[in-house]
């Protein structure tokens, strides 16, 4: 028989207090997750000593989640070497969603807010290039390695064409240079046929374009043509000297009748 023990705090555990203690807990999570961001994001903004304990005791969540705010380069660096150098230590499934998280935000590549341009037009970045071989960095440390597993051949197709047409040409660059390495790429078929797909199109609406103008400027011409043909008698030499002898031929008709009358 099994001895009934007293509960100490004579406090009776019901349904509704375990979920209160689950909320409980959840908030705690919540408030140390909250924290660890503050904590991060305050270290990113001064640097200093603090900065690599803080980017070593977060987790990879709160890493990505830092990129996802858009830091300027120099800051993203200092994130993307953390997020690189723990590749080895992650497990399979936790290396997928890295993978695919970094494929889904396109290698972080998107430039920070552009200043106020003068008048020669928009700020120039100054740190695309950082921005460049931060992108190559994720690619090599963390999707090539799982480019063909799980979801990521699919992502693959998704995130190329969008990469290659990216307005600053940053995209396209960060593929010319995976694509120019002698190791695989790791498009995989379904990235390649897209990739191309996406040049293709691009290619049929240049020539297109230029079709349409070409055809606009033909028809140009082709009025202003008319509108000069239009404006004035445009007689060559010999109808100029049938004119003269018609009119000469008109004057002695004319003389010989005054003549005869007088």
């Amino acid at each position: 028989m099994v001895k009934e023990t007293e509960d100490p705090t004579n406090t009776e555990i019901t349904d509704d207090t375990t979920a209160e203690r689950a909320r409980t807990a959840g908030a705690g999570v919540r408030r140390v997750s909250v924290t660890g961001a503050r904590m991060l994001r305050e270290a990113l903004r001064h640097g200093g000593d603090d900065l690599p304990a803080a980017l070593r005791g977060a987790d990879d969540g709160l890493l990505l989640s830092a990129l996802d705010e858009g830091l300027p380069a120099e800051r993203a660096t200092r994130v993307v070497v953390e997020l690189v150098r723990r590749a080895p230590e992650r497990g399979p499934e936790l290396a997928d969603a890295v993978c695919e998280k970094v494929l889904l935000a396109q290698l972080y590549l998107d430039p920070p807010p552009r200043a106020q341009g003068g008048a020669d037009g928009p700020a120039a970045d100054p740190g695309r290039r950082l921005r460049v071989r931060n992108a190559l960095m994720l690619y090599e440390g963390l999707v090539r390695p799982y480019a063909q597993r799980g979801a990521v051949p699919e992502l693959m197709a998704c995130v190329l064409p969008g990469l290659w047409t990216a307005a600053d040409g940053a995209g396209r660059e960060v593929v010319r240079r995976i694509a120019g390495t002698r190791q695989m790429t790791g498009f995989g078929e379904k990235g390649w046929k897209a990739l191309f797909g996406g040049v293709a199109e691009e290619c049929r609406e240049r020539e297109e374009a230029a079709a349409r103008a070409t055809r606009r400027e033909a028809r140009r011409r082709w009025r202003r043509g008319g509108a000069d043909e239009g404006g004035g008698l445009d007689l060559k030499p010999g109808q100029l000297w049938v004119s003269a002898l018609l009119g000469f031929i008109a004057v002695a008709l004319v003389l010989i009748v005054v003549i005869a009358a007088g």
